[in-house]
């Protein structure tokens, strides 16, 4: 399958480059908190949110083929976005990369905490094995973008079973949520978070009928350079937002590519728009310096919902899994209730 032209970017790769800093800060952090090298603490095995509960072996479809996972695993190192698809489903690896290259730590509030006890074990692409190892991992789960080489073959070699989830879409995201959760013997909680998500976004559709048919919606960021780049109805804000009943507007409304980048010499693109969507770090609370910048621009100062005060921040703009979007689900439901 191709990769999307988003994930090489210029945009995109700024980033990915400005994130690093941001995720070796956090794994410093992570690493401070953590309850020891060997991650024994960590794993939660056998009690907690670290048991699972698969009555026996089975076979899951991965990017690397099909992979056999033995019943019961608890010693589970995470790599990317696959942390968080755990977290969700109340398991607690013993070692984790950063949840992304573009969010290192995109966790829920109530994921913080036990996210601070789990051994670090790189940064991005950069897997330390020799850590993976240590942590004597009985499943390793690696879920990120196929723009990347996650050094698979490197932790197949350490004899253990490997789930290589390729992400090429923000929609094989939760799709592969799904597969985590069958792995791990936690297929009941996943149906509960899709079950969940499936109510709330069904009943804003049906609660804000009169406000989503008037209004159209949008997402745009900015990681300078010139450029800002919007999100469509395919990505990872657009999905839910058209779960929940939301109109697009022109530049969203074409799913073909998640996410497309514009001079910030088209800002009129964004002209017909409503509602201004635009990330908020979940960490920090802050929108990124460079989206703040585009309110510099002439043409920014024109679009209809810059005189509106329709410009938005969101947190959790490349939701990646059910625990997020419910939440961004959550935030949308409270602009229609401002409308």
């Amino acid at each position: 399958m191709k990769t999307p032209a988003v994930l090489v970017t210029p945009a995109a790769q700024r980033r990915r480059i400005a994130a690093a800093g941001a995720a070796a800060a956090m794994f410093a952090l992570a690493a401070c908190s953590s309850s020891g090298g060997d991650g024994k603490d960590a794993a939660g095995a056998g009690k907690g949110t670290g048991s699972t509960a698969a009555a026996g072996p089975v076979v899951v479809e991965a990017t690397n083929g099909k992979v056999t996972v033995p019943a019961g695993v608890k010693r589970i190192v995470s790599v990317s976005y696959a942390t968080g698809a755990l977290l969700d489903l109340g398991v607690q690896p013993v070692g984790t990369s950063t949840i992304d290259d573009n969010n290192p730590m995109e966790l829920l509030p109530s994921q913080k905490e036990a996210a601070a006890k789990i051994e670090p074990i790189g940064s991005g692409i950069e897997i330390n094995i020799e850590k993976v190892a240590a942590l004597r991992p009985d499943l390793i789960i690696v879920e990120g973008a196929t723009a990347f080489d996650w050094g698979i073959k490197k932790l197949e070699g350490l004899g253990v079973p490997v789930l290589h989830f390729g992400i090429d879409k923000p929609a094989d995201l939760v799709n592969a949520q799904e597969k985590i959760a069958l792995a791990v013997g936690k297929e009941a909680e996943f149906k509960k978070l899709k079950s969940d998500y499936d109510t709330k976004a069904a009943k804003i559709k049906t609660d804000y009928a009169s406000k989503l048919n008037s209004v159209k919606w949008t997402f745009a960021s900015s990681y300078g350079g010139g450029e800002f780049l919007v999100d469509t109805s395919s990505s990872w804000v657009g999905q839910v937002l058209k779960d929940a009943g939301a109109q697009f507007s022109a530049a969203s409304a074409d799913p073909k590519e998640h996410e497309v980048t514009y001079s910030t010499e088209k800002l009129d693109v964004l002209a017909d728009a409503d509602i201004i969507l635009v990330p908020k770090t979940a960490a920090t609370g802050e929108v990124p310096q460079d989206t703040k910048d585009l309110d510099k621009q002439p043409a920014w100062q024109q679009l209809k919902a810059v005189k509106a005060n329709k410009v938005i921040p969101v947190t959790y703009g490349t939701t990646d899994r059910y625990g997020t979007s419910i939440d961004v689900l959550n935030q949308i439901e409270t602009v229609l209730k401002g409308l």
